[in-house]
């Protein structure tokens, strides 16, 4: 390429300085956010499967209530595919600091000599083993109790006294969820601190490793099938199992989750790329055609159309290698600070994980490849003007006069002579039109549906907490009278109103094998329980999707929440037959009903009729649903204070205790990450579309030079011509919205019913945000106005003469 072409090209780039910035930055503000979801997602899978595969998790939990010991541990070491296994248990009990509200602890327990090969933890602070007055905790629940370590704590186990303990440390564990999340406190023991809390000091859990030569495997059959051979073997030694724990192998309890949330950012940061290159296309075009007399005349002394576009795509490029510059270091930087963001979701570390290089393939591609790509459209359109089409380009549009648009504009009455100019000049160029309107609904779109989800699974929250109308629960540590219970409950001041509900964990039975279940070892995470309201109960009512609700007499009836079918037994439906292991027998029962039950693990519910059939005592039950007086956080917690007060009293053993605020803030946690994240990509997207109708208007001024030199001439002023653009802009600003508000409804209801099912089982309830509309609407109005002042301002210094040389 000679000089003299090299020096056009730069002196283009000069002359264009402004639009050229405003190309950089829209495709600088996208490749940013491509790079950042690209690292963030590539940094978070990548450090999810690892901090998880550090643990060693076990495959299989096998449960042994008589309890484990050496002989027994040694045969099931000898079978077949099993590479390691470990003795252990798992306590659900309560801790508190101070006179502190009482939280749920789990509390995983092993022998002081276990090697902890298998479920193991990082040791962060102290020592291990811990003393036998002392636990080591997980990282995350310092904050939530807001103790550091040393500090002492009050721990009760189920059916035990409260007794002081101190923190000794403190583990890392990338198998659970943070304490704050779940709003459960994980901690680990030794068997000598469960005989300081008053419990049995036994392993009553086999952790089995399972694999081969080539190590653990992720085959659930595989580790099925050599789970059901260990509990064969216990049995032939007089230590049977009562149930099989197989969770999805080497995935972590919120990997779904993540990979959906992280997917929808990508999905979101691919929108805007695309939109920007878009627009980068539109700007091109409008600098093309403020040089289409230029064009002709390089053809007119023998230009080829390959020259011309070679010129242009030179610009193009430099355009796209200036903005990947600008945009791939901080999205570079960006992405470990969004993935620490998910990783406290997760409970992992990330510090100083470098993104895999395939991102910065990916970055170079989207920040280059897309945007010239989308380029080449306008570039080849404009490179093949010819002589005689540059001469008849006269700078006063295309519009064709007396089209179905403009009878239409002229037969309109109110508007005055500035705003029907300038609705007929908002369709002189219909296909521009319909671009900068696209992108500016595609915007919108995206930041209605945006803010629709997160206002869609505030929604579901609330929707969740409203079909409970109970206030506490406390699940006891076994059957008590329900009689008795709820007299006690009643009497406690504060407590408006208490039911006695039926509730045992359970498992789906195959005959001749041993019951597998496909719950954690937090024994929460994909836990199956049957609970058995009262008839009549007033204190929950859970939507049908299938079916029918239980009636007082059904004795062989069974209603599942929408978790079973998805996690427990796949494909079961109304009508089926479902057997599970109920109070250690099974027992079969046909499906009646499907609930949603958001907010509740998978769960079958009985009638108090057929439970108390089920139960060696009939007319106990394990917990007890109350409703309070007051009705603020700080007002349930003192009934339940009281309530656990007048429980303990009786001599009632409590396992845990929980109030209705508890939930809520379990249930919000699971996507803060999301919500704030789809708030931000919101206000990019509108960014980008803003900047699409700037530059839309810049073209169109260019375009019509002559025109508004002859307003000039005719006598129009400054104001009147700078209305005419502003209310141009204002017009497609309105068009687009109009687009933006019907587009997100369907984009609503698909978006909510994909991120709900995929990452939670459950699909989000509709929700169209008014104050999101609103909000957008005047985004879009301001950022119309000031997109197009600056145009307005170019058309009204246009002079007579500068119109009349223009070629």
């Amino acid at each position: 390429m000679t000089a003299l072409r090299l020096l056009k090209i730069a002196r283009d780039l000069w002359s264009a300085r402004t639009r050229i910035a405003m190309m950089i930055a829209a495709i600088a503000v996208s490749v940013v956010m491509v790079t950042t979801f690209l690292s963030a997602r590539a940094i978070i899978s990548q450090e999810m499967t690892r901090n998880y595969a550090e643990t060693h998790p076990a495959s299989a939990t096998v449960h042994v209530p008589g309890g484990v010991d050496a002989d027994a541990l040694a045969a099931v070491r000898a079978q077949e595919n099993v590479l390691d296994a470990t003795a252990r248990a798992t306590l659900q009990g309560r801790i508190r600091v101070g006179d502190g509200p009482w939280r749920t602890l789990v509390l995983f327990v092993s022998d002081p000599g276990d090697p902890q090969r298998i479920s193991r933890v990082a040791l962060q602070e102290g020592s291990w083993p811990p003393p036998e007055d002392g636990l080591l905790l997980e990282r995350t629940a310092l904050d939530y109790l807001g103790v550091p370590a040393g500090r002492q704590v009050i721990v009760a186990a189920p059916g035990g006294t409260p007794t002081t303990m101190t923190v000794t440390g403190t583990v890392h564990d990338g198998g659970v969820a943070p304490a704050e999340q779940e709003q459960t406190v994980y901690g680990y023991a030794t068997t000598a601190t469960l005989g300081t809390l008053g419990a049995p000091p036994v392993l009553d859990q086999i952790r089995v490793l399972v694999g081969d030569s080539d190590g653990p495997t992720t085959d659930a059959a595989a580790i099925d099938r050599t789970a059901q051979r260990v509990a064969d073997a216990l049995a032939a030694r007089g230590r049977p199992a009562t149930g099989i724990d197989i969770p999805p192998p080497g995935r972590h309890p919120h990997q779904g989750q993540m990979v959906t949330v992280a997917s929808v950012l990508l999905a979101f940061g691919i929108v805007a790329l695309l939109l920007s290159s878009i627009l980068v296309a539109t700007m091109l075009g409008g600098m093309l055609t403020a040089q289409t007399g230029q064009i002709g005349a390089m053809k007119a002394i023998g230009a080829r159309t390959g020259q011309v576009l070679r010129m242009y795509l030179i610009q193009a490029a430099a355009i796209s290698v200036a903005a990947t510059a600008i945009a791939v270091p901080p999205g570079l930087a960006l992405g470990p600070l969004l993935a620490g963001q998910g990783a406290e979701l997760l409970n992992l570390d990330v510090a100083g994980t470098p993104a895999p290089g395939g991102v910065y393939a990916a970055a170079l591609t989207a920040g280059i490849g897309v945007p010239l790509l989308v380029a080449l459209v306008p570039l080849v359109r404009s490179s093949r003007i010819t002589v005689r089409q540059a001469i008849d380009a006269q700078g006063t549009g295309t519009a064709v006069p007396g089209g179905r648009v403009e009878r239409v504009v002229a037969r309109l009455r109110g508007p005055g002579r500035t705003q029907l100019m300038a609705l007929r000049n908002v369709f002189r160029r219909r296909g521009r039109l319909v671009l900068t309107a696209g992108l500016l609904a595609v915007a919108g779109s995206m930041f209605l549906t945006g803010l629709n989800t997160a206002g869609g699974w505030s929604a579901l929250v609330s929707r969740s907490i409203e079909q409970r109308s109970y206030d506490a629960e406390i699940q006891l540590d076994q059957g008590y009278d329900a009689v008795r219970l709820t007299e006690l409950a009643l009497d406690t001041p504060g407590v408006r109103d208490a039911e006695a509900w039926g509730r045992t964990a359970t498992s789906v039975h195959d005959p001749g094998r041993t019951d597998v279940a496909h719950v954690y070892p937090d024994e929460a995470h994909a836990s199956f329980t049957v609970l058995a309201p009262p008839a009549g109960t007033r204190l929950m009512r859970l939507p049908l999707t299938a079916g029918r609700w239980l009636r007082p007499d059904d004795t062989d009836a069974v209603v599942l929440n929408h978790l079973v079918p998805a996690q427990q037994v796949p494909g079961i439906t109304v009508g089926d037959d479902i057997t599970l292991t109920v109070a250690g027998r099974p027992v079969t029962r046909r499906v009646v009903g499907i609930v949603s039950d958001f907010g509740t693990l998978g769960t079958a519910y009985l009638t108090d009729r057929d439970y108390a059939a089920l139960t060696d005592v009939p007319g106990h039950t394990e917990l007890l649903r109350v409703v309070t007086d007051r009705h603020d956080p700080a007002g349930h917690q003192a009934v339940l204070d009281r309530l656990e007060h007048t429980l303990a009293a009786a001599g009632i053993g409590i396992r845990q205790s929980t109030t209705i605020d508890t939930l809520r803030v379990a249930l919000d946690g699971h996507v803060l990450v999301l919500a704030d994240a789809l708030i931000a990509l919101a206000v990019v997207l509108g960014f980008v579309g803003l900047l699409s109708l700037a530059s839309a208007m810049s073209t169109s001024v260019l375009e019509r030079t002559r025109e508004f030199g002859v307003l000039r001439a005719l006598g129009a002023t400054t104001t009147r011509i700078r209305g005419l653009v502003i209310t141009e802009g204002v017009a497609i600003a309105i068009l687009g919205l109009l687009l933006a508000a019907a587009a997100a409804v369907p984009l609503t209801r698909m978006f909510g019913d994909f991120l709900g099912t995929q990452a939670f089982r459950h699909t989000l309830p509709y929700v169209y945000s008014l104050p999101a509309l609103v909000l957008w609407t005047l985004l879009t109005l301001a950022g119309a106005a000031a997109a197009s002042a600056v145009a307005a301002r170019r058309a009204s210094r246009i002079t007579v003469r500068e119109a009349l040389t223009t070629l």
